[in-house]
């Protein structure tokens, strides 16, 4: 079956925008990029329409103009953005060799450049193809990808003088420092882009970001004329260069309709990788069977979840499923080198290295997807991150880029998501290595935890609600660790310690609340009080207790008032805003409360709020997520819960039952992983359309009753039949009481 046809890459592709009236940016949109990947790929070959701001994917739906094509990109990012390197604009005639929009440009900031009107309505987003018409050129670019390469087809009108432009300076958040280009044949060039985080970058260089980029790069026609720029200056035809603010230019002659191809393969480990790259994925010139073959590795990935429903769902679906393969990214090399943190270079055929582990975010959702769907790259993640904490002598990073601590939001993701996969069985990787990182970290060895020292000194950390809690939780997930690995002292420590979440709760006010370093209470004005609190507020913050439900409904008040206070955190939202003071979908700490009620003894409650997110909080179109898609959690969320179940604490191995999205799916597990005890694929299926009905009156798992509103990972991973019966009216029977962990 042909999945990637239900995939659209224009859901979610809006980033900041500014409010006509005030000047002032809201939260954005999706910040998804519209262009061609390959699944897990190195190279993402996208439109930029923009570079400034916080635009992370370079590209954003409202505007008007496109300042070229670059080969890499991040995916649903905030915080200034990364990569949008080698950015190329196809263009006729005399224009600037700069982009007017590009807020970063060193030389001529703010005058027009080489910029070009498009319209939406010209735009091709497929999964593994793009394509645009540049109104001000009449030229159709189209753009492709493999894991290493990405392929652009350039369709000409007649012209003289139509140029290639290759922007070798730009970069999404900053600059890069310096290039380099060598002109090795006359149709083929080579070079290195370095980008240190002293230019920018992520987080505007505060995310410690640096890399260097190399590539090798033919065309389809050799050059007639070429040369380089330097400031926006002509220099002619260097066959090598090194500049500051470079670029290169390949002039032609061209006739009506003629089709000019470039074909680039990169590497973050030398140009000669980027060369080989391109010889082993990329050896002719045929576009539109790369982009077939492209589009043909995404229908097999995207078979992992075979799903049945109306074409409008199926989009909705396998456009958040492609968002999840999207990342962690390959790293490695076609001949098997990467590129350690420490600058050295790195062999192995036991694994492939990946990176953009945007682990406060993916912990939630997405890696527990993958542990279903996709657990080998499970795996290579946690040998990736034991390769970063290997050569930082530190912790796992909590949010990582090549290899590298960016410092970004809190917590012990890199933890959580090892712990989680070892208590799951996967285990192809150093476990007594990933133990010891695990143990020293929640110990206090490693500087990289956040509040490491205020934690172990105080059972909390000063004016700080969210890393508390956030800790609290890493360390319940390694204890679990501890005890899978038969370490029973250090899980009883770990136990007791993962408690000190109920340090910050307050009697009177009920909820969660500061402390400062003498204990006592800090000023509070409610609920919806940020102070302390990560992107959030109380009120969202004070439910994030994964691993001890039942005691927090207790300090609550019991568990009435404990879904009573639910019921008002949902109920007053706006599903489908951008930003929420009560339930906020657009961002992940609310992303485990929905299924809360199926620990309080009301599970159809689950199923209502949980169909009301799924329709008001994703659709179609540019507009398509609530809030940035996070590097996929924001998908991960949907894909598990329109599966029927979600995981509200990773290491548990407890997956929460809600309502599936389809009357059927099917999901392909790995023997290598999963014990497939049943059968190799485990089908959802319900007895009637969920769409009108919402709510769980049964639930089977191969023919045998399941009366608690939970399955377990080893039951999923069995195999077999899962099948829902359901009604249109809540049925407060079934799942009633929830079960104890």
């Amino acid at each position: 079956m042909k999945y990637h046809q239900y995939v659209n890459t224009i859901v979610g592709a809006v980033a900041d925008i500014p409010d006509r009236y005030t000047g002032t940016v809201p939260a954005g949109g999706g910040k998804t990029y519209p262009g061609a990947a390959a699944p897990w790929g190195a190279v993402q070959f996208s439109p930029d329409t923009v570079t400034g701001g916080d635009n992370g994917p370079g590209y954003s739906y409202h505007n008007t103009e496109i300042e070229g094509f670059s080969i890499n990109h991040l995916s649903g990012i905030g915080w200034y953005g990364e990569l949008g390197n080698f950015q190329v604009m196809p263009v006729v005639g005399d224009v600037p060799f700069h982009s007017g929009l590009n807020a970063h440009c060193r030389y001529q900031p703010g005058t027009p450049g080489r910029e070009s009107e498009f319209r939406h309505e010209t735009e091709l987003t497929q999964a593994g193809h793009y394509a645009v018409t540049l109104d001000r050129y009449h030229i159709r670019a189209e753009t492709t990808a493999s894991t290493h390469c990405g392929i652009m087809r350039m369709i000409f009108p007649k012209s003289d003088k139509a140029r290639v432009l290759i922007d070798l300076a730009r970069r999404i958040g900053g600059y890069s420092e310096w290039q380099e280009i060598r002109v090795t044949d006359r149709d083929t060039i080579e070079g290195s882009i370095y980008c240190p985080c002293t230019a920018g970058g992520w987080g505007h260089g505060d995310g410690h970001v640096t890399y260097t980029l190399h590539f090798y790069a033919k065309f389809s026609r050799p050059f007639e004329t070429f040369g380089v720029w330097e400031s926006g200056k002509d220099l002619g035809p260097k066959t090598e260069y090194r500049g500051e603010t470079s670029g290169f230019y390949a002039e032609y002659a061209t006739e009506e309709g003629e089709e000019i191809l470039l074909k680039a393969g990169i590497s973050y480990v030398s140009v000669e990788n980027a060369r080989e790259n391109l010889e082993a994925e990329a050896p002719h010139w045929d576009f539109d069977r790369y982009a077939a073959d492209t589009q043909a590795a995404w229908d097999a990935q995207l078979s992992a979840v075979q799903a049945e429903g109306p074409e409008k769902d199926m989009q909705k679906f396998y456009t958040c499923l492609y968002h999840t393969f999207l990342d962690p990214r390959i790293s490695t090399d076609c001949n098997g080198e990467f590129l350690a943190p420490d600058g050295s270079v790195q062999k192995t055929g036991d694994f492939l290295c990946r990176t953009v582990f945007s682990g406060w975010d993916v912990y939630r959702s997405e890696f527990p997807l993958l542990t279903l769907l996709q657990p080998e790259a499970v795996n290579d993640m946690i040998c990736s991150l034991l390769q970063s904490a290997e050569h930082s002598h530190g912790p796992f990073p909590r949010w990582e880029i090549f290899g590298i601590e960016t410092g970004c939001m809190v917590g012990d993701p890199g933890a959580i998501i090892t712990a989680d996969a070892y208590c799951k069985g996967i285990r192809n990787y150093d476990t007594q290595k990933a133990w010891e990182i695990c143990r020293d970290t929640a110990y206090g060895k490693y500087p990289g935890r956040s509040g490491r020292e205020e934690m172990l000194q105080y059972g909390y950390i000063p004016g700080d609600i969210s890393t508390t809690l956030e800790n609290a939780f890493a360390d319940w997930c390694i204890s679990r660790f501890a005890q899978a690995a038969g370490h029973k002292e250090d899980a009883e420590k770990l136990a007791k310690q993962s408690l000190n979440y109920r340090n910050l709760f307050d009697p009177e006010t009920g909820w969660m609340r500061r402390k400062d370093a003498e204990g006592n209470w800090m000023e509070t004005s409610g609920l919806y009080d940020e102070r302390g609190c990560v992107e959030s507020n109380i009120f969202q913050q004070s439910w994030f207790v994964p691993h001890d439900i039942p005691k927090l409904m207790e300090l609550m008040g019991g568990a009435e008032e404990f879904c009573s206070r639910l019921e008002k955190f949902l109920s007053e939202a706006d599903l489908s805003a951008l930003w929420n003071d009560n339930y906020n979908h657009s961002n992940e700490p609310c992303h485990t409360v929905a299924h809360l009620f199926n620990y309080a003894g009301k599970p159809w409650r689950t199923q209502y709020w949980v169909r009301r997110i799924q329709n008001e909080a994703y659709h179609e179109g540019p507009f398509g997520y609530c809030g940035n898609e996070d590097v996929g959690q924001m998908s991960a969320w949907f894909v598990l819960t329109a599966l029927g179940f979600h995981s509200t604490a990773a290491a548990s191995n407890r997956f929460d039952l809600n309502t599936p999205y389809f009357q059927k799916q099917t999901v392909k597990l790995d023997p290598k992983y999963h014990s497939c005890a049943v059968a190799g694929t485990l089908t959802i299926e319900t007895d009637c359309d969920p769409s009108e009905n919402w709510y769980i009156r049964g639930v089977t798992l191969n023919g045998k009753a399941i009366e608690r509103p939970y399955v377990t990972y080893e039951e999923l991973t069995a195999g077999g039949v899962l099948r829902y019966e359901l009604s249109a009216e809540p049925c407060e029977e079934w799942g009633n009481p929830a079960a104890s962990r």
